[in-house]
């Protein structure tokens, strides 16, 4: 049977921005505590002084200096990376080729997803395929070590989810990685990301 500080483990790692704060010692524990422990165990009034300890034990090893290898890894790969801004772009979604120049594409069962110039829109109208325009391509840039560390497009995404910033589309080509956003999210999805790459 899973004790306590595992399953408190286990729910924070599913949502690595309470993690971080946890970490970085930014909460009120015995808030969070009540808070997971109607999470957690929410048809019993016991487990409050389990999981509260279970927080303070993350902070601390934090603290002492525990932290993975790999966390350090992620930072310094997006502190190496660099950030690239595309407006006025607009997905097509279609069923095959959309027949004319394509900035990103991505292929899976239930059709193609093709990252075009604003330009081309009228034209994908007039053909029928489904347009999603006043779109902005976000391209971050890494080291080839992206691709052996786990973690980075969690840190990537999380951040810009922490904004309130939905990611239309999302593709992952060797060591790019392309965001597809609003253009009213494109200025802050840059901002999140030149913080992470430190490319002020």
């Amino acid at each position: 049977m899973a004790t306590t500080a595992n399953l408190v483990r286990l729910y924070l790692k599913r949502r690595p921005q309470l993690l971080s704060m946890v970490r970085n010692g930014l909460c009120n524990y015995s808030a969070l505590a009540r808070r997971l422990q109607k999470e957690i165990f929410p048809k019993s009034q016991n487990g409050f002084v389990a999981i509260k300890a279970a927080l303070l034990r993350l902070a601390h090893e934090e603290k002492e200096g525990e932290r993975r290898d790999w966390e350090r890894e992620v930072e310094r790969i997006l502190r190496a990376s660099s950030v690239e801004v595309r407006s006025n772009v607009a997905v097509v979604l279609s069923k095959a080729s959309v027949g004319v120049p394509v900035i990103a594409v991505s292929n899976s069962k239930s059709g193609v997803m093709s990252v075009v110039d604003s330009s081309y829109v009228p034209q994908m109208k007039k053909k029928g395929f489904k347009v999603i325009d006043g779109l902005t391509l976000v391209i971050l840039i890494s080291p080839p070590a992206l691709q052996d560390t786990p973690g980075c497009v969690s840190a990537i995404l999380d951040a810009i989810a922490a904004e309130g910033i939905n990611v239309l589309e999302f593709i992952s080509c060797h060591t790019d990685t392309l965001l597809v956003v609003r253009n009213a999210d494109a200025v802050r999805t840059y901002e999140i990301l030149a913080r992470l790459t430190q490319s002020h």
